[in-house]
């Protein structure tokens, strides 16, 4: 049985690698750039009114994902992926976390991840441990921010 806590967990690690992968959608150009006779046009993001049209419905990514792992599916969103609509589905059990990405135009399993361990309580500290990591990652992303680690002209 999944705790309570394991589920935060869970649900607090997806946010973070949700948010990470936001900024890096973000960080992309939406204009067209031209290099000699080769013009590469960037695709813009989704619209709202196009990730409520794929053709996969939340309740059929909800079997595949359930089909593909083994617990209960903890967590399913519907998100925009390099400009392509897939969603991204937690399955957990006792002693084990699977995340996968659906392909929501066809329902294809694009990638399955899967921590698991002998008994709950392994899974919970491997679990803690991924979570110290991503803090750690996120302290070094906030100095590089900050400037720690970077030259300016601070003259200009």
């Amino acid at each position: 049985m999944i705790t309570r806590t394991t589920t935060t967990i869970v649900l607090t690690a997806a946010l973070i690698a949700g948010g990470f992968a936001a900024q890096s959608l973000q960080a992309q150009e939406t204009t067209p750039t031209t290099t000699g006779e080769l013009t590469q046009a960037v695709a813009e993001e989704m619209t709202f009114a196009d990730l409520l049209a794929v053709p996969v419905s939340f309740a059929q990514a909800s079997e595949i994902a359930q089909g593909t792992a083994e617990g209960r599916l903890i967590e399913l969103s519907l998100e925009d992926f390099e400009d392509a609509p897939v969603y991204f589905a937690v399955i957990g059990s006792a002693t084990s976390v699977s995340e996968l990405m659906i392909d929501a135009n066809d329902g294809t399993v694009m990638s399955t991840f899967t921590q698991s361990a002998d008994t709950p309580a392994l899974l919970q500290k491997l679990m803690d441990d991924d979570l110290d990591d991503l803090d750690e990652f996120a302290a070094l992303m906030d100095d590089y921010d900050d400037g720690d680690d970077c030259e300016h002209d601070h003259d200009s």
